[in-house]
């Protein structure tokens, strides 16, 4: 077993959203700037059960919660009509009390301190509404990033599908086309994703 390389993750870009249809395919993407931060945050849910007076075996959940917090300094309203399904009219945004978000998938990318990408996609859920924090100018602008989190479900089968796809640019046979395809499908023969588990040795 190859000792591990000493890495480190930053940064954040490749913001890149599509709406998922009832299907669960995405026709269209839409890539977006002014990306500030973005947290992704799983829970797995685990217990313990006890037996002859102490710990017995731990049973897990699997993911129970998936989420992900998005700084971006303008959420426009192209972006505003894909995710909440909002109208414009006349320049107006408008926001019917009865709004009900569309289920979205999303990509971004962090940078590893060899150079290559990590790329991150979670695959279908639905945003909270922006929040906005603006102050006045004293001397130079200060602008405040647009702030909205997601909520995400497994996409495909309830009880197996998947909620997140973690592409490492590092791991050999690692293909973008490959990984933009099962994050944003647009044909069932594209959504699917082989049972096979590959052995992987880092890059050197």
């Amino acid at each position: 077993m190859a000792d591990a390389k000493k890495l480190v993750k930053f940064g954040a870009s490749g913001f890149e959203y599509g709406v998922v249809d009832d299907t669960e395919l995405v026709a269209t993407t839409r890539k977006v700037p002014g990306l500030s931060s973005i947290k992704m945050d799983l829970k797995n849910e685990l217990k313990t059960i006890a037996a002859d007076d102490g710990p017995y075996v731990i049973l897990s959940g699997g993911i129970t919660e998936a989420t992900e917090s998005i700084e971006i300094y303008d959420v426009d309203s192209q972006m505003k009509q894909d995710l909440y399904g909002i109208r414009v009219v006349s320049g107006v945004e408008i926001y019917p009390k009865n709004l009900t978000p569309s289920d979205v998938a999303t990509i971004f990318r962090t940078k590893l301190s060899n150079g290559k990408f990590v790329w991150v996609a979670m695959l279908k859920g639905k945003f909270s509404l922006p929040s906005m924090d603006q102050k006045t100018v004293d001397g130079t602008p200060d602008p405040a990033a647009d702030s909205i989190e997601g909520s995400f479900v497994p996409r495909g089968d309830e009880e197996n599908g998947n909620v997140v796809l973690i592409g490492r640019e590092d791991n050999p046979g690692f293909d973008f086309d490959q990984f933009h395809k099962w994050a944003f499908p647009k044909t069932d023969e594209e959504a699917k994703i082989p049972d096979a588990d590959t052995k992987v040795a880092v890059q050197q």
